[in-house]
């Protein structure tokens, strides 16, 4: 996917009591989920790497224990895998 819909007062409400560094950290894993159309890999060092996330790692714990759920492949989002799979539902028609 190369967009999504942003809501503003959604955003706002569910990260009002982030940290700047945590939010930019969340919409950067955010962006990263969208593009790649996958979980985040359950070894992040990759992901640190091409988000440019070195020296935010305590923030990006912080961001994938409460907004994603570990599983076997990785760490999902369920926002993200509902619109992904909308997306591509909508694609096939």
């Amino acid at each position: 996917m190369h967009y999504y819909k942003f809501n503003i007062k959604d955003w706002t409400r569910d990260t009002a009591h982030l940290t700047v560094e945590e939010e930019g950290v969340y919409r950067r894993l955010l962006d990263y989920y969208y593009e790649t159309e996958k979980p985040i890999p359950n070894e992040t060092q990759s992901v640190i790497r091409r988000l440019r996330l070195a020296g935010h790692e305590k923030a990006m714990e912080i961001i994938l224990s409460e907004f994603f759920t570990l599983e076997s492949d990785g760490y999902h989002q369920s926002c993200c895998d509902k619109l992904i799979a909308a997306y591509h539902s909508k694609a096939e028609t």
